[in-house]
């Protein structure tokens, strides 16, 4: 194995170590402030969603846009209806199936908070960090996504 051979292997290790690092470390952000906003961790992309959405989401959409599974999805809608965040489109609620989910007015107030909350997070963790450098490393994230999503769903080569 030559030094460059080397290097790129080093280098996968670093990258799925710095991930892993960031993910967990999201998670514990997560768990702090799903206490305080009393949502489940689960709950805050979807009001999120459905924030930038106010036309409202299908269940179905909602699953699909935040990559969860359509059944977690159907079991905990119902704990953010009954805590208030989240109703069925008032024209959709004689439809069974398809119905447009839409935030509630509590709903949107705690959209927001997360927007801040989010924004704060975002504002901390990349202050050092200037603007172009920013700008490369998303839109090189959102390359290696694709990449990694599309090689995930090959078959494994050689086996």
């Amino acid at each position: 194995m030559g030094k460059e051979d080397a290097m790129e292997e080093e280098r996968f290790e670093i990258f799925a170590g710095l991930i892993s690092g960031i993910y967990r470390d999201i998670q514990k952000l997560k768990a702090k402030w799903t206490e305080t906003l009393g949502m489940k961790s689960v709950h805050i992309f979807w009001v999120y969603l459905l924030r930038n959405h106010p036309e409202g989401l299908s269940a179905s959409e909602l699953s699909r846009y935040s990559q969860t599974n359509r059944s977690l999805v159907s079991r905990e809608l119902q704990e953010l209806m009954d805590l208030g965040y989240v109703t069925v489109g008032e024209e959709l609620v004689r439809r069974r199936h398809g119905q447009k989910l839409v935030l509630t007015p509590a709903g949107l107030t705690a959209a927001q908070r997360i927007s801040q909350i989010s924004y704060q997070i975002q504002q901390t963790v990349s202050a050092a960090i200037p603007r172009e450098d920013l700008e490369v490393f998303y839109r090189t994230l959102k390359v290696l996504l694709t990449n990694f999503d599309a090689l995930a769903e090959q078959p494994l080569a050689g086996a």
